[in-house]
């Protein structure tokens, strides 16, 4: 797909352009990539009410939590991201936007934080507050629901590529942070060397497992996430490159004994995944900013 475009579509939720180049088609959702700042998005993407469906356990939305157990797997993620927080600041007031279940929450609390989450899903949320007794609220930033200045700390792990507003979103966790507060972002890098050097075989194939519309209404790079920090007035800290778990980009052994005709494209690509951090290259990547005042 090669070309741009002027559509009547919205425009870059980013820096507000008319114009875009299709990137890819997923599901029948169409990437585009912005002429202008680079921004990749769904253009065609799901109302409100669908976004509510797709959100529940009755699509199958994060349904292995219906176990009421929290993951081992996003335990020791959650603990790794506390780590990079640790070395920037002490305890304090955190919200946890798009907290699940509450597994950063949980991790969090345990180390002295005052750890309230904010969830949109009512099914993830009510197993975070029931079975998990955190403090969670079911709803969104643009509801309000919480005093601005009020936290030291605001993450959206792997959040920001799910809003229909991004700038609107950030524009609200500005106001939440205290002076020199700080947010920690983590979300999917388009630019990574997997997701670029596996671009032209899914052009032809149709299958490239990087984007996830319509869950992933954006697919952000190092470029477009710094843009979208400076917008709302939030000061860089700190990138640190990272890769995606292999069994989520290529799927695990059983899949692979199931499917064999897999085994190349993981052969040929799961290398270029594992090296993309050492690189500066890695599929995802976590962004730490503080709020600053201009």
């Amino acid at each position: 797909m090669t070309g741009s475009q002027a559509s009547n579509e919205p425009g870059c939720a980013l820096c507000g352009s008319p114009s875009a180049s299709p990137l890819f088609e997923k599901a029948g959702f169409r990437l585009m990539t912005c002429t202008e700042c680079e921004l990749t998005y769904v253009a065609n993407p799901p109302s409100a009410e669908e976004l509510a469906r797709i959100y529940s356990f009755e699509s199958g939305y994060h349904s292995q939590v219906r176990s009421r157990r929290m993951d081992r797997l996003h335990l020791r993620e959650a603990r790794a991201h506390h780590a990079i927080i640790s070395q920037h600041m002490e305890p304090g007031r955190l919200l946890d936007i798009g907290c699940s279940v509450g597994a950063y929450l949980r991790v969090a609390r345990d180390a002295g934080w005052r750890a309230v989450g904010l969830e949109f899903s009512k099914d993830t949320s009510e197993i975070a507050r029931s079975e998990h007794g955190l403090e969670v609220v079911t709803g969104t930033l643009a509801e309000e629901p919480f005093e601005p200045g009020s936290f030291d700390l605001v993450t959206l792990w792997d959040v920001i590529e799910h809003v229909p507003d991004p700038l609107g979103t950030m524009g609200h966790v500005h106001n939440l942070l205290r002076p020199g507060g700080l947010v920690a972002i983590t979300t999917p890098n388009i630019d990574g060397l997997f997701p670029r050097a596996s671009l032209p075989i899914a052009r032809l194939t149709g299958r490239w497992p990087h984007p996830e519309p319509p869950h992933h209404l954006y697919q952000f790079s190092k470029r477009t996430i710094s843009r979208l920090l400076r917008e709302a007035n939030l000061e860089l800290v700190q990138l640190v490159d990272q890769r995606i778990r292999l069994s989520y980009s290529f799927g695990g052994v059983l899949g692979h004994v199931r499917r064999p005709y897999r085994l190349p494209y993981t052969a040929l690509f799961a290398p270029m995944a594992l090296a993309g951090p050492w690189l500066h290259r890695g599929d995802t990547m976590v962004v730490l900013a503080r709020r600053t005042e201009r």
